[in-house]
């Protein structure tokens, strides 16, 4: 689990089945490793915002792709 500069934890979506997607139409399974190198690219604020809207059920927007948590079917 990320913490911040103040040791603070950030939301933990790992334990979930993620995806992602170029134009928001067609989805592609992606490991939470290969989003944790993404994540290390950008700021902290950016990450602590970046996993509180997808945690929350919405898709958000990092480096060219979106991404969300594999809904249920």
């Amino acid at each position: 689990m990320r913490m911040d500069r103040f040791h603070i934890k950030m939301e933990d979506i790992s334990p979930y089945p993620l995806e992602r997607s170029a134009d928001c139409q067609e989805w592609e399974d992606i490991s939470y490793q290969e989003l944790e190198e993404v994540l290390n690219t950008v700021s902290e604020e950016k990450a602590k915002v970046f996993l509180g809207v997808v945690r929350n059920g919405s898709f958000a927007s990092l480096d060219g792709y979106f991404y969300r948590i594999r809904p249920r079917h």
